[in-house]
């Protein structure tokens, strides 16, 4: 932890000292209260998961090389406001660094999302995080005896994404060498077409583990009616003979100027078993800046078989086939 704390205190002196380049300093906080019910086990506490972003803190910079040449970094560390702790990678959210082209496109080195993952981030009404996430149903699958760490990053990875163009059409390639679980090498890529309202993208990625291929390969999308935005996504995962099916859809809707409803209904299937489970979600942000954002929101999962799914990362410990269902209260500042 000192070391990590003196890394931190050397990053802001050198951003201190180098004013003059284009370097800032960024983050979210993001807290809430949650009512956690798993069975007939309930808890309540404070959510050190988030629900509109998880909490982090990172620095950014970029250099223009000239000629629509530009090098950048980026380093973003989770924070855990509840303790003031940190995740023991300090940096493991995100540590990259890259070369830019206008023209060409971007390289991008080291510690970073996997094209999967923007599927599952952006074609949900909630993201990922919170008691409405849809970590809650695509992480809390067991993954037979090892747990594939690359749905939603990969390190030691290389990645490539293409320049912004006029038709629409955006795509990242991912090659991840070892070091990851069980020294898995990681494949992946992603392609897809955002013009006006319209925003629609598939991905597929693989690692190689010991105990077999890690698989994932998704299709979602989203459309901006103005008065209602919809979504849809669908997720399958692969692992030692077990295949996960998750399927999503969900709107927001705008109120009232600073107010968005947001609900989704999602569900996660194990082929070849009655494992399945059901999450309807529901809530309500409101923004009181630009930067700040109070919000509620309620969840409900309905377990089958052996699935013993949660709302929040404070709920009590799932039993097979026994419900779980959750409601935050909190508030969101970002910088």
């Amino acid at each position: 932890m000192k070391s990590q704390i003196f890394a931190l205190f050397g990053v802001t002196a050198a951003l201190a000292s180098h004013a003059q380049s284009n370097v800032s300093v960024f983050g979210s906080i993001d807290l809430n209260v949650t009512y956690a019910k798993a069975g007939n086990q309930h808890v309540t506490g404070m959510d050190q998961g988030g629900y509109l972003l998880p909490s982090r803190i990172g620095f950014r910079g970029t250099e223009d090389l000239g000629g629509g040449l530009t090098a950048g970094f980026w380093l973003e560390a989770a924070v855990l406001p509840d303790t003031g702790a940190t995740q023991s990678a300090f940096f493991g959210r995100r540590s990259t660094v890259s070369l830019a082209s206008r023209q060409l496109g971007e390289i991008r080195l080291g510690r970073d999302y996997t094209p999967a993952f923007w599927n599952v981030s952006q074609f949900s009404p909630f993201g990922t995080v919170g008691v409405g996430g849809s970590s809650n149903l695509i992480d809390g699958w067991p993954l037979g005896s090892h747990g594939a760490k690359t749905l939603s990053r990969a390190s030691n990875s290389i990645g490539y994404f293409l320049p912004k163009n006029e038709l629409g059409i955006y795509g990242q390639l991912s090659y991840a060498a070892g070091e990851n679980v069980d020294g898995a090498k990681y494949l992946g890529g992603r392609i897809g077409y955002a013009k006006g309202p319209f925003n629609i993208a598939a991905a597929y990625g693989q690692t190689k583990m010991a105990a077999g291929d890690y698989k994932t390969a998704t299709l979602g999308g989203s459309y901006d009616f103005g008065v209602v935005k919809a979504y849809a996504n669908y997720l399958q995962q692969k692992l030692e003979g077990y295949k996960q099916n998750y399927y999503l859809i969900g709107a927001a809707i705008p109120v009232s100027g600073a107010g968005t409803i947001k609900t989704s209904v999602a569900q996660a299937k194990v082929s070849g078993t009655s494992d399945k489970a059901r999450q309807i979600a529901v809530g309500y942000d409101y923004k009181l800046s630009k930067r700040t954002t109070l919000y509620t929101a309620y969840s409900h999962i309905s377990n089958k078989g052996n699935s013993a799914y949660v709302t929040a990362d404070v709920s009590p410990e799932g039993s097979p086939g026994q419900n779980s269902q959750g409601v935050q209260f909190g508030i969101n500042h970002s910088f």
